[in-house]
């Protein structure tokens, strides 16, 4: 923000010299961060202003910090000018169809004015602040602007049909010329400012030049508003319009002082241009809001700042800063908070406002740096068991971006969802909605480094539509990619449940739930017999959209539902008394079978061996897949299974005659659940 020095003294009457100046600025939190000497005892100050500050965006609000550091008092400009005795809502009328977009638009009318060149004061303060003056409508509007921070903007009156103002939103498809003479097609959201036929000005950014004040102008209507700053920073970025204007409305305007900021221009213009003023103004929008009231506490100051300072002290400080004081006590502190400062919001911001007057230099500097030891939370405890297995298994852990395309976002996800994604307004982007997309991304960006070998997991937030609300549901999340086998992947995943204690608790079933994952290579996850993620290889037109070369495995398991499943204390059980029998066996079944009902009907098997009574009947520690085959020693439609049996006595070792029993059982309950046969 550019500052005269000479401008800024005419609202603070004091003997601070320039470089004393820019050091009490300084001292108080707005840096100074260069002083460029312009002659005739000018200087132009460029002050750093953080983006909660938007009232330091004007000479005012800085002259406010400034007399509040010189113990000066505040001297604002005269607002009076003279008015026409007819008002003015017989020259124009105006109607906000967007309150929430423009909670206050106010119009003036001056009538009679003369355009030419702006007066040599007036000019030497535009350039003094690096602005270039243009006639002197425009420079006074300019002028206000760099003044209290309140862009404003002139309209020939002439130009606008029907003279009237209507803020609404653009129509689709609707053309906008802007006074740079640059053209734009534009969207149904953007706010634009119109009259009885077309849009006029894009609102809070940039005028249009059908309405631009010219030579002939002779009656100019006068806007001052009040707009919503998501709004304009939107059109702003997306027209590449970025303006003076559209800089301070992103960051809030003072809604009390729009109609100050209006009747001071109103002057001005009648000073520099000739003219009257019609009477009032014309307005609509929101009524003004309330002022808040906040409680400063003597205590809070001590705990926050190590310091104590006097309430008496803290009160003058505030008040300084024009900050009124309802009340004053030993105790505490209650304030009236003015417009004009949006980031007073709660009491440490008062603290931190006592604080930058008071100094910092005056708050003492302990040896002693008191440390607290927080626990690992359970979350913590379980995203450290699951990244040490990844990344024993040769995985990496990337750290994805939460938006990514339209296409990208609505990957991975099951067949029956199907709500639109949260997009952007500001760029063609939405927000995931599986985890898993953000890995594939890795995946392609390491092919093209020459990698495409990495095995990938990430740990974070995925964000869910929910119909009716505006707000998605988020969920934590663990996505892995690589491109090993499918047992491999599963094999990793069976470790991590193991890490967590839910071996036992953990299934895998064969599902179709999941378009985007290749027919007969996909399973569900199920958590004590719940759905909670998915594993399986990408479909060829998956792989194909996230441009990579071939279908990797990929994973998504709800991480939330692990944390709160986990056993995170080890149960121990003791070593086993007796040796196991291994029993590898080869059936022949179906094409569509799939392992888990394989392996049910095993365990199935084994249960009834342990019914059945029998003495020193063998239990099943195990049971695990080898390899399928498929080929001309098995019939079409079929396909050879190999698994292994790990079984163990529990009171006495195992015979073979006891295994060879349990073994046959098994076979039973395969080729009654499955027909399944035994493959010589």
């Amino acid at each position: 923000m550019n500052i005269s020095y000479l401008w800024l003294k005419e609202y603070v009457p004091t003997d601070l010299g320039v470089r004393e100046a820019a050091r009490a600025l300084t001292r108080v939190g707005l840096n100074v961060d260069a002083v460029t000497d312009l002659g005739g005892g000018d200087a132009r100050l460029l002050v750093e202003v953080t983006s909660n500050r938007p009232d330091c965006l004007g000479h005012v609000g800085v002259a406010r910090e400034l007399a509040a550091a010189a113990g000066a008092k505040v001297r604002l400009p005269d607002a009076a000018y003279p008015e026409l005795d007819e008002p003015v809502e017989k020259f124009t009328r105006v109607e906000v169809a967007e309150p929430d977009l423009c909670p206050l638009y106010t119009a003036r009318v001056i009538r009679g004015v003369h355009i030419g060149p702006s007066p040599a004061w007036l000019a030497r303060r535009l350039e003094a602040v690096g602005l270039r003056p243009v006639n002197n409508i425009v420079d006074v509007t300019n002028y206000v602007m760099m003044e209290c921070g309140q862009p404003l903007h002139a309209f020939d009156y002439s130009a606008l049909a029907e003279h009237r103002i209507v803020v609404r939103r653009a129509r689709p498809g609707e053309r906008f010329i802007a006074i740079d003479h640059s053209e734009h097609t534009l969207a149904a959201d953007r706010l634009v400012i119109a009259d009885a036929r077309r849009a006029v000005a894009l609102a809070g950014v940039m005028g249009g030049v059908d309405t631009e004040i010219s030579a002939s102008t002779a009656d100019v209507l006068l806007e001052a508003a009040v707009f919503d700053p998501l709004s304009i920073r939107n059109t702003a970025r997306t027209l590449g319009l970025a303006s003076e204007s559209s800089f301070r409305f992103e960051r809030r305007v003072d809604p009390c002082g729009t109609d100050w900021a209006s009747r001071r221009a109103c002057r001005l213009i009648c000073q520099a241009a000739g003219g009257r003023v019609a009477r009032g103004a014309a307005a609509a929008g929101k009524p003004l809001p309330a002022a808040r009231e906040l409680a400063l506490r003597a205590a809070r100051i001590k705990t926050l700042l190590g310091l104590a300072v006097p309430p008496e002290t803290a009160a003058d400080i505030l008040r300084r800063l024009q900050i009124e004081v309802l009340q004053a006590s030993a105790d505490s502190i209650v304030v009236r908070i003015p417009s004009w400062r949006p980031d007073l919001a709660r009491e440490a911001d008062l603290i931190e406002e006592v604080a930058r007057h008071h100094g910092y230099e005056k708050i003492p500097e302990g040896t002693h740096v008191p440390l607290a030891y927080a626990p690992r939370t359970r979350a913590e405890q379980v995203r450290e068991a699951v990244s040490a297995v990844l990344t024993g298994a040769g995985y990496f852990e990337a750290v994805t971006f939460t938006f990514t395309s339209r296409d990208h976002a609505v990957r991975l996800r099951p067949r029956d969802v199907t709500a639109e994604p949260l997009t952007c307004r500001a760029a063609p982007l939405a927000l995931r909605e599986s985890l898993a997309s953000g890995v594939l991304e890795s995946l392609r960006v390491n092919q093209g480094a020459g990698e495409p070998g990495v095995r990938l997991f990430e740990i974070a937030r995925r964000f869910i539509p929910v119909e009716g609300q505006e707000l998605p549901r988020e969920e934590a999340c663990l996505a892995l990619a690589s491109r090993d086998a499918f047992q491999s992947v599963r094999g990793v995943l069976e470790e991590v449940f193991r890490a967590l204690g839910l071996a036992d608790r953990v299934r895998f079933v064969a599902t179709d739930r999941y378009p985007d994952l290749e027919p007969g290579a996909a399973a569900e996850v199920l958590l004590d017999g719940r759905p909670a993620g998915f594993i399986g290889r990408a479909g060829a037109e998956a792989a194909a959209a996230f441009d990579l070369d071939e279908p990797p495995l990929v994973a998504e398991v709800e991480f939330e539902r692990l944390v709160d499943a986990a056993e995170l204390r080890p149960v121990f059980k003791p070593l086993p008394q007796f040796p196991s029998i291994v029993r590898d066996l080869a059936i022949v079944v179906d094409e569509a079978v799939a392992w888990e009902r394989i392996a049910d009907a095993v365990a199935a098997g084994a249960s009834a061996d342990a019914a059945a009574g029998a003495t020193g009947a063998a239990e099943l520690e195990s049971v695990g897949p080898l390899s399928v085959y498929r080929g001309k020693q098995v019939p079409e439609g079929k396909k050879s299974v190999a698994l292994r049996l790990v079984l163990r006595g529990a009171a006495a070792t195992l015979t073979h005659e006891q295994a060879d029993a349990t073994q046959a059982r098994i076979l039973e309950a395969l080729r009654s659940a499955l027909a399944a046969e035994l493959r010589q």
